[in-house]
């Protein structure tokens, strides 16, 4: 346990730490809430929202105030939906017509790693093999970097880094948000009148959520 910050695990931290962490956390879910996990939990899934996210380890799906067995999640790095990305396409299959959610959540957040790693100039080190290799994800965040490159006029304006990325970081809720209403599975629960999507943006030094764009 950590003794001068909120956090329950560090870098130090072994297996025997995080399943201490767990029994705790267990046991005080269940003070709080005796039947979520052997009446409801332990019975299945009935989700209401489909949560799309950034993979920042500073916001989830609790943000809205949930508990577990409420909110089915897929987070990948700056939320970005690549329509050829078959894992998001079988999430909104799965989510929509399996589990039939009638909302989904596409949230951005503010200090977004990739959002200023484009800001910054830093995305062409990513691929050098000497220095990070991650030439993955350098090819990754060229969707990010293309939308930087269409903003460049817009974020001229703003005078500070945080500024500009958030800015971008709405920016990229509204890319991402217009490429989920292209999907066919989201197209159809919509014109059924069975499915809303929402574009929010989660602010980390506040916890609140502002909202974006909706349909």
């Amino acid at each position: 346990m950590i003794s001068d910050t909120p956090f329950t695990l560090t870098h130090d931290s072994k297996l025997d730490d995080l399943l201490a962490a767990n029994k705790q956390w267990s046991k005080s879910m269940n003070n709080l809430h005796p039947s979520l996990f052997p009446e409801f939990n332990g019975k299945g899934q009935q989700p209401h929202t489909l949560f799309i996210g950034c993979s920042d380890s500073r916001y989830n799906e609790t943000c809205l105030g949930v508990l577990p067995g409420e909110v089915f999640t897929w987070k990948t790095v700056a939320n970005i939906c690549n329509p050829e990305d078959l894992t998001l396409m079988a999430t909104l299959e799965f989510a929509i017509r399996c589990l039939k959610v009638n909302k989904v959540v596409v949230c951005g957040h503010t200090d977004c790693g990739g959002i200023k790693t484009c800001l910054t100039g830093q995305l062409e080190p990513l691929k050098d093999k000497e220095g990070l290799n991650c030439g993955h994800l350098y090819q990754y965040l060229h969707d990010i970097d293309e939308l930087h490159r269409s903003e460049k006029e817009q974020l001229a304006s703003f005078p500070t880094l945080e500024e500009k990325s958030k800015y971008l970081s709405h920016c990229n809720v509204k890319r991402q948000f217009a490429q989920i209403m292209k999907n066919d599975t989201v197209k159809n629960a919509i014109v059924a009148q069975e499915l809303e999507v929402y574009g929010l943006v989660y602010n980390v030094d506040s916890g609140l959520l502002d909202p974006v764009i909706a349909n």
